[in-house]
């Protein structure tokens, strides 16, 4: 039998064995789960760690800024806080404090002036990502509030925020950009590209509360600044056009309206104004009706201001002379088989006098004698009936009926402005030919396209010829003769001497045309389209302006009193401001 001390022994080296052992068997799955995570779990982890303490920074390019033709910023860029925050760091903190998300998203809301619903939903939507954002481009207030407050996962980025000088001066043109800095509209979609820029980035380091440690940063890729963009508008025209276009739609109580200033020798346009308007600092307030361009999208019967581009015509080909008289009857007369009727009533008249007392009988006359062929190609060499191509989307075509299906009508309807439908800046650069020598051009928003240092990249300098339209004898006439002649000898005395500019001679046309019914055929009665287009000087036009206002109200609607006015003024205040030479100063010996 072993002694005692013998088997206290053995027992002892047991169990020390068995501590030994286990101790081993601890460090070898130590050591082999060591193993395991730097090797199979090590890519993982590795992206956990990077996600957790390094970010990628955007830095946000400085979008291109937009110039009217005398280099006036009427859109530009300032950079501006946006505050964010990562619902993983913001739920951690609240964890950690015991505040509870409702009272976080009060707290918030205070600070940013939005509902603490809002707050807390976006947060808890997001729950599972590292990003989200709670209110685009704050005030400054707000962002030195922010930073003092310091919420863990709550913090601020910087972005870039557009902004327009003018407010809703040429919004219809220039157009706007999104909450995201995409061109939504106008020139701001149309050059979207190009004003942009590319952002650039750059990769920070973050704390447990995921805020940017300071002087940690890695490689990073400068931004790159978007060009600009020079428009042929000028501010001061523009505003002179708005302004008088406003006048007259509201002293006339009417639906909407629209203005065009063109320059007749470059197919340049000054001035494109509509009503209503907007703001596009704050488009959130104005609805697609309000936004929609009525100058390039609206086709519409020009009515009237039509008949001197059919008359023109009937001169090239020979149908009528300049002193061939037509028989116009007394303001009545069946021709065609369909009886039509003068505003003015006249008796016999010289193609001058039909389009100066604008005779329904007699530019039904030379329709027949024209035929419908003849009709068509006229129509179609002028532009109608095809988009001018002009630099903004959303331009409109007309129409332009196919001769297939005319009717008896037609032939009669057309030469007074119905049954074919414009644009109105397809009429005034379809004015432009009358009044430049028969030439039409293609009309121009943009003067030149710059880089983001400001060099010319592109430059649009010189007229674009899309064809010769009439001879020039032909058009001079149309423009010293004819269409002075309408504003001297049409109307009453009292509406002359309203378009009298002793300074300069203007010429032009009028219209007062019926508007179609929305929702069934035929003509809404008491609802008229009035307008004019004229240009000055007559003997060298340096302008060619265009007022149309849509559904005048009261016992006041034709183009000569409702629209005429304000063509007057824009026409005299754009050539002032241009420093053409009056009759005034000539005499003068300035």
């Amino acid at each position: 039998m072993e002694p005692p001390s013998c088997e206290l022994e053995r027992r002892q080296r047991f169990r020390s064995g068995l501590v030994l052992g286990c101790v081993l068997v601890v460090f070898l799955g130590l050591a082999y789960r060591v193993a395991y995570v730097s090797t199979v779990l090590a890519p993982d982890l590795t992206r956990l760690a990077d996600e957790q303490q390094r970010g990628h920074q955007t830095i946000p390019a400085r979008r291109g800024l937009v110039f009217d033709a005398r280099g006036r910023i009427v859109a530009g860029s300032k950079p501006v806080y946006s505050v964010c925050g990562d619902p993983v760091i913001v739920r951690a903190a609240l964890e950690e404090s015991g505040q509870s998300l409702p009272d976080l998203a009060r707290q918030l809301a205070t600070i940013l002036h939005v509902d603490a619903g809002f707050v807390e939903d976006r947060i808890r939507t997001h729950a599972n990502r590292r990003f989200c954002w709670l209110k685009r481009h704050v005030s400054d207030v707000e962002a030195d509030a922010i930073r003092d407050a310091a919420p863990a996962g709550i913090g601020l980025r910087q972005e870039i925020q557009r902004t327009y000088p003018m407010g809703s001066r040429m919004a219809h043109v220039i157009g706007l950009v999104g909450i995201d800095g995409n061109g939504l509209e106008g020139i701001e979609q149309s050059f979207d590209s190009h004003l942009r820029g590319r952002p650039g980035r750059t990769v920070a380091f973050y704390d447990a509360r995921r805020r940017p440690i300071a002087g940690v940063r890695e490689g990073s890729e400068p931004p790159i600044d978007g060009g600009h963009v020079v428009l042929t508008l000028d501010a001061v025209i523009q505003e002179t056009a708005e302004d008088q276009l406003v006048h007259q739609i509201q002293q006339y109580n009417a639906e909407s309206g629209v203005a065009l200033v063109m320059d007749p020798r470059t197919g340049e346009i000054l001035a494109m104004a509509c009503w209503p308007t907007y703001d596009p600092n704050d488009p959130s307030t104005s609805s697609p009706e309000t936004r929609r361009n009525r100058a390039i999208t609206d086709p519409i019967e020009p009515g009237s201001t039509f008949k001197p581009f059919v008359a023109s015509g009937a001169l090239q080909f020979g149908v009528i002379n300049r002193t061939e008289i037509i028989n116009c009857g007394d303001g009545t007369m069946t021709v065609n088989g369909r009886v039509l009727t003068d505003t003015h009533p006249s008796g016999p008249c010289t193609l001058m006098d039909i389009i100066v007392h604008s005779s329904n009988i007699g530019m039904g006359h030379l329709g027949l004698r024209l035929g419908n062929e003849r009709l068509v190609e006229i129509v179609s060499a002028f532009g109608f009936g095809r988009p001018t191509g002009i630099e903004i989307a959303g331009e409109a075509a007309g129409s332009i009926p196919s001769p297939a299906t005319w009717s008896r009508l037609t032939s009669t309807s057309v030469p007074m402005g119905y049954e074919i439908a414009v644009t109105p800046l397809q009429l005034a650069t379809g004015y432009c030919a009358l009044v430049n020598g028969g030439q039409l051009l293609k009309p121009r928003l943009i003067k030149a396209v710059l880089d983001s240092g400001g060099a010319v990249i592109e430059s649009y300098d010189k007229p674009v010829v899309v064809q010769r339209v009439l001879p020039e004898e032909i058009a001079r006439y149309m423009q010293e003769t004819v269409l002075v002649a309408v504003v001297k000898r049409g109307g009453t005395d009292g509406m002359r001497d309203k378009l009298d500019m002793y300074e300069y001679q203007m010429l032009g046309k009028t219209g007062t045309s019926k508007l179609a019914c929305r929702n069934r055929p035929g003509y809404e009665p008491g609802a008229y389209l009035s307008s004019f287009v004229g240009a000055a000087p007559a003997e060298e036009p340096r302008a060619v302006a265009l007022v149309m206002i849509r559904r005048p109200q009261g016992a006041v609607y034709f183009g000569r009193q409702v629209a005429a006015p304000a063509v007057k003024e824009i026409l005299f205040s754009t050539l002032s401001y241009m420093g053409v030479p009056g009759r005034g100063t000539i005499q003068a010996g300035l």
